[in-house]
């Protein structure tokens, strides 16, 4: 008998149901958190993307800059310029009404989690080339590995440093779930290999002939 389908929050019940974008973290909410700690130029904020928090949220020049404009205009921000050498420099410093954004955002619930994963797509259809699910298998493997060996170095320098408790919380988060996906990448490729026959792992794969031709 199968078993009863499991009732989705209202959060997520929403999200499923409404053909909406993918949500995602306003800009505008890490901006506030750095500058909660001191002021910054653009180019300082960049670098603050960068590590650790690059690990699970990317923020392009298209979106910073005109993040700040917008933030100055609505008061969340200050801007003044200063001279640095023979460059000018746009350095914000956050204001109350920011502190007062930023610290709202933070207590709000946050968004459900959504993964926009390109190879777990084309895993979902690799029936019409079961080798090409294996190596997807292996790279997403492989590059988690990889991650796992940044995030721990990344951890015992946090450590080493006495950074904020919360931040080594999260870099040890990210950590042990590219570990365990490593683990489960390892043990559904073994799996799948058992129940693939060699004659249906290479269904749909053109012959080597045939694939040297369409070069």
């Amino acid at each position: 008998m199968p078993a009863p389908k499991p009732v989705a929050s209202a959060s997520w019940a929403r999200a499923f149901a409404e053909p909406a974008p993918a949500p995602r973290i306003d800009v505008k909410f890490p901006i506030l958190g750095f500058l909660m700690e001191s002021e910054m130029t653009g180019y300082d904020l960049k670098r603050r993307f960068q590590d650790p928090i690059g690990f699970f949220y990317r923020v392009s020049d298209g979106s910073l800059y005109p993040a700040l404009k917008r933030m100055a205009f609505d008061g969340l921000v200050t801007m003044r310029s200063e001279r640095h050498g023979r460059r000018a420099r746009k350095v914000y410093a956050i204001t109350p009404a920011g502190r007062a954004r930023f610290l709202k955002t933070l207590r709000e619930p946050a968004q459900p989690l959504f993964i926009y994963d390109e190879s777990q797509i084309k895993i979902y259809f690799a029936e019409h080339d079961p080798q090409a699910a294996l190596e997807h298998l292996d790279r997403a493997g492989r590059e988690d590995a990889e991650v796992v060996k940044m995030l721990t170095w990344l951890a015992g320098e946090m450590k080493r440093r006495g950074d904020s408790p919360f931040r080594q919380i999260v870099v040890e988060l990210g950590r042990a779930v590219c570990a365990t996906k490593v683990a489960v990448f390892a043990k559904l490729t073994a799996q799948l290999k058992r129940e693939m026959t060699p004659a249906r792992r290479l269904r749909n794969r053109p012959a080597p002939a045939a694939a040297a031709a369409g070069r």
